[in-house]
């Protein structure tokens, strides 16, 4: 008897094992990599298959569980391929997750299915005592006489019990007077459209008989036979043709009409053809050098080190090419969603018609449609943010990571994967190129460039030798002393002014949204915070409404009257925002159209590419917004950028903290002249860096656009400090609603791996550990979250493989009170 081996799709952590299941003969096709409906837990849920096997009726009978047959099968071939399964298995030892938690990854939205629960009456139990209460009388025999009945439907029908609906159903299952059923279903709707085709040749007899007597019916025979037999029934009615004449003539046999499946592309009118381009010599030089890993057809790794505005996209457009006209296929990544219409662009114009575009911004409709067209081989170019890189593609043959040093490739929740780790092995098991770009790569990946470990190719100038904007810095303190208690210093209001004078556009970046930072009470000094977490909730406008929001829970209150603590009506609004700054822009600058783009003005699936094509049409004439608007984007008439408050991440106890400053002022500055056309005048673009810590060499590194200069200070530093490169770090996040056990849980490891990793007696604290070192444990900077405490201990690991067996060892991947996470991007 076939049997297969089945990781169930639950994102339970503790269910880290495999199950057998017997295969039917009716499903002797499913194999590994096959998605299967088995039984499991009295439900129907989605499953894995990982491997194959087969079990006399002896063995199966003599195992300790009963063996279950597997249902059904999802699709109709495998979806996993071999490649995506060794990866899936690598990535989920790297991280200490299951099997299971890294395989849903390479589904779009985690799980092909939608689970739902539906109520079932048991008719033995129709005089039961509890239904004599009139309200679970006709909630019972509402169920009785119409179920199966999910829970939404009952709601509908039975209005007047919404409020205890819940309640209600609990108590009847948990007397087994109703019963649960779950049924599984498509979470995608596949889309169908009917369309026409032509049967019989329109001669001319035909057609002038048709003319005479159906002359709708000849209309529509000629249309048909003018666009090469065949129409979708939408083109058709769009030409003023009914259904019914379509009907008539398939009636003659004169047409079929057919039903075939349309597949959804949010981005299909995008950019067609391009003017011919003549690479620069470094994007030449470039090209070449990655050119024979992509013959060679094996892992080759790359940093594709590029002052901004240096023409990298061009680089991965030719690359692309290379790879296509070798009939493997790319991914190409970008951090942050705002990025992707900009890139898709780009692309279109040369490879129109072979592109997907996968980010969670788009249905899971779509998404599964950009999947089926990459499985048919009608598209092999993959677009998109980090999810991009779990479309099940085979033969890879390129991947590119631009802006590969941005935080937005690290997912911050199970599994806490880096795109960068997975970029790299999935190159090797493809054999594919791997190209890292960046105009400020981190530390770590410039450090392994310099020690040979990647391949670096450097880009110094701009497309066309146009200069790098000048950068200069405002002292706000002395801005302060002058008496300017604005968000806006006098020089960048003056820059503002010339700027929109000029006809120009300029962006400006506060990396913090929200109108206030904190609410304070000025009699008591009450500052009024979540309850959840005790962090300051921020103060926000928006469309006339004005409401408290934690940005970690998500928690919103109305804005208090009076002071909670002592009832004073002395309530005052701290700090600056992007609410705010866009106020006080507005007031400076009336004239001036203002934009914000921030995660509040975001909300909708195009709303980035709506703002920024808005804004490259020259429809505004100011884009102000977060980080969001610091890195990526090619606005021609940009000629200023202001840069406020770029050092407040200095503030932050976290060993990257100069090194996010450094990347946000550099990168942000990258916006500005990149197409200033009069370089013999020497115009250049200009920014101006609001700052308090003007000394500070993160700041000065930024200013001067020297990263050369930054590195060398940084990587002393990290070295000194046994920090990445030159150790790996993994952080435990130890959480309970009880803060003792919370605190006691971590204590007893850290001792625990003290005892395994015992450091060596006399070892300075500050130096680079000769063992693996464990820090804590210490409250987190959250310290309670929504009501459990947490406390973090940090390792740093000098093996990293010795500390991840420990871990395993001490079940701590199994722990649903520890949060993993390895190489963190934040040891906050």
């Amino acid at each position: 008897m076939k049997t297969a081996d089945v990781f169930v799709n639950i994102p339970v952590k503790s269910i880290a094992q495999s199950f057998t299941y017997r295969v039917p003969d009716a499903l002797a096709q499913a194999d590994v990599g096959w998605r299967v409906f088995v039984p499991f837990s009295g439900r129907k849920v989605e499953g894995f298959v990982i491997a194959v096997g087969e079990k006399t009726e002896r063995e199966l009978a003599a195992s300790p569980f009963a063996i279950k047959d597997i249902l059904a099968l999802v699709d109709e071939e495998a979806w996993f391929t071999p490649v995506l399964l060794q990866a899936a298995r690598w990535l989920s030892e790297f991280y200490l997750c299951s099997f299971a938690e890294m395989m849903r990854l390479f589904m779009p939205g985690k799980s092909g299915l939608k689970i739902t629960v539906e109520y079932v009456a048991d008719e033995a139990k129709e005089t039961h005592a509890q239904l004599g209460v009139p309200a679970y009388r006709r909630l019972y025999d509402y169920v009785a006489e119409n179920g199966p009945v999910p829970r939404a439907a009952l709601r509908k029908a039975l209005p007047e019990l919404a409020d205890e609906l819940s309640a209600m159903l609990e108590k009847l299952t948990s007397l087994h007077i109703l019963t649960k059923e779950y049924a599984a279903e498509r979470r995608d709707q596949a889309l169908y459209e009917r369309y026409v085709v032509l049967r019989e040749a329109l001669t001319p007899e035909r057609e002038a008989d048709f003319a005479k007597h159906k002359k709708a019916q000849c209309a529509l025979w000629r249309y048909l036979a003018a666009h090469d037999g065949t129409a979708s029934m939408k083109e058709i009615e769009a030409e003023g043709m009914t259904a019914a004449t379509v009907k008539k003539l398939a009636e003659q046999g004169i047409v079929a009409i057919r039903r075939r499946r349309v597949l959804r592309d949010s981005y299909a009118d995008g950019a067609r053809g391009h003017a011919p381009r003549t690479l620069t010599e470094e994007q030449r030089v470039a090209v070449d050098a990655i050119r024979p890993a992509l013959a060679e057809k094996s892992y080759h790794g790359f940093l594709l080190y590029g002052v901004t505005g240096s023409g990298k996209t061009q680089v991965y457009i030719e690359l692309a090419r290379l790879v296509r006209d070798a009939g493997r296929k790319a991914i190409v990544l970008v951090p942050e969603i705002a990025l992707t219409g900009q890139l898709v662009r780009a692309f279109q114009s040369y490879f129109a018609g072979d592109i997907i575009v996968m980010h969670s911004r788009l249905t899971l409709a779509e998404r599964n449609d950009a999947v089926l067209r990459v499985r048919r081989g009608e598209a092999g170019i993959i677009i998109g943010a980090r999810s991009a890189l779990f479309t099940p593609a085979d033969d890879v043959g390129l991947i590119i990571l631009d802006e590969e040093q941005d935080a937005s490739y690290k997912q911050d929740e199970s599994p806490r994967y880096h795109a960068r780790v997975v970029a790299e092995e999935l190159a090797r098991l493809h054999g594919a190129a791997l190209v890292l770009g960046s105009a400020t790569p981190s530390l770590e990946t410039y450090h392994r460039a310099r020690t040979g470990e990647l391949t670096m190719l450097t880009m110094q100038h701009r497309v066309g030798d146009i200069p790098l904007p000048d950068v200069a810095c405002v002292d706000m303190r002395k801005e302060l002393r002058m008496g300017n208690r604005h968000i806006i210093s006098r020089p960048l209001e003056a820059l503002i002014q010339r700027t929109i004078a000029q006809h120009e556009q300029l962006i400006i970046m506060l990396n913090r949204r929200g109108f206030s930072t904190f609410v304070m009470c000025r009699a008591c000094g009450e500052v009024i915070k979540c309850p959840d977490c005790g962090l300051p909730l921020v103060y926000h406008e928006a469309r006339g409404s004005k409401l408290l929001l934690c940005h970690h829970c998500d928690i919103r209150q109305p804005v208090p009257d009076v002071c909670p603590s002592c009832g004073s009506r002395y309530i005052k609004y701290f700090g600056s925002g992007t609410e705010k700054l866009e106020q006080e822009l507005r007031a400076l600058v009336p004239q001036a159209r203002v934009v914000r783009m921030d995660r509040d003005t975001t909300g909708g699936k195009f709303a980035h590419q709506e703002i920024l094509g808005r804004f490259r049409r020259g429809e505004f004439d100011i884009l102000l917004g977060t980080q969001m608007v610091a890195k990526g984007h090619d606005i021609p008439n940009v000629t200023a950028v202001g840069i406020i408050s770029a050092d407040s991440c200095l503030n932050m106890p976290d060993f990257r903290a100069a090194e996010r400053c450094f990347m946000l002022i550099t990168q942000t500055a990258g916006r500005a002249g990149r197409h200033i056309e009069h370089r013999e005048t020497g115009e250049r673009g200009h920014v101006l860096v609001q700052t308090y810590n003007t000394e500070h060499y993160a700041v000065q590194c930024g200013i001067a656009q020297d990263y050369e200069g930054f590195y060398r200070h940084e990587i002393a530093m990290r070295q000194a400090l046994g920090y990445p490169p030159f150790t790996r770090l993994v952080k435990l996040l130890f959480q309970n609603a009880d803060e003792a056990a919370a605190k006691q849980a971590a204590s007893s490891f850290v001792q625990a791996f003290q005892q395994r990793f015992p450091l060596a007696a006399g070892a300075p604290l500050g130096a680079p550990p000769p063992t693996n070192v464990a820090i804590g444990p210490a409250p987190a900077v959250i310290a309670r979250f929504r009501g459990v405490y947490r406390f973090v201990v940090l390792i740093k690991a000098v093996q990293l493989s010795d500390v991840q067996a420990f871990l395993r060892e001490q079940k701590l991947h199994l722990d649903t009170d520890v949060a993993i996470d390895i190489d963190p991007i934040t040891t906050m």
